[in-house]
């Protein structure tokens, strides 16, 4: 009768622990889906499918690494630099800031602005060091695209409104 009390009591606690595992899992992924929630994704929600993504560009003899929302890196080889944190959007979401990254001998922590621009695939480009430890990029994203062709259209009607010629399409 004991051994039967004792192997009762073993089942439980297994079911115990499997249950409260399942638990903290969810949890867990209550707590990322809030932090995913409480992110700037943009003024029409451009920028959510880029949450969590990384975009490694390879130039000269390092391989730089910029993770959205996340930060970014510089590598060479087998060592890692950090180039800053994500900060967030700068300048009505034009560009994204990078802070607080590792200290240059001598000089101040680095960081990264990286500039959005209209293009048809998401991919880093033209990383630069203007500044001693501050470093620049270019991100190309369909994301930023509506802004630009909104100004296009804008422009053709601010000019018909005007009177001026727009070119027009001939079909044949």
């Amino acid at each position: 009768k004991t051994f039967c009390v004792v192997a009762e009591a073993d089942r439980i606690r297994s079911e115990y622990r499997q249950a409260n595992n399942k638990l903290n899992d969810l949890q867990s992924k209550i707590s990322e889906l809030q932090k995913k929630l409480k992110q700037d994704f943009g003024k029409e929600g451009e920028f959510f499918s880029l949450y969590d993504q990384c975009f490694e560009r390879r130039q000269q003899k390092y391989v730089y690494k910029v993770c959205l929302y996340k930060d970014s890196t510089q590598e060479e080889g087998h060592s890692s630099t950090r180039l800053g944190s994500w900060e967030g959007f700068l300048d009505d979401y034009k560009s994204i800031k990078f802070q607080n990254g590792d200290h240059c001998w001598n000089g101040p922590q680095r960081s990264l602005k990286v500039r959005l621009r209209c293009g048809l695939k998401s991919e880093l480009s033209d990383i630069e060091e203007p500044s001693r430890c501050e470093y620049a990029a270019s991100f190309w994203t369909p994301a930023v695209c509506y802004e630009e062709r909104a100004k296009e259209l804008q422009a053709q009607l601010d000019a018909l409104r005007a009177g001026a010629i727009v070119p027009s399409h001939d079909e044949l």
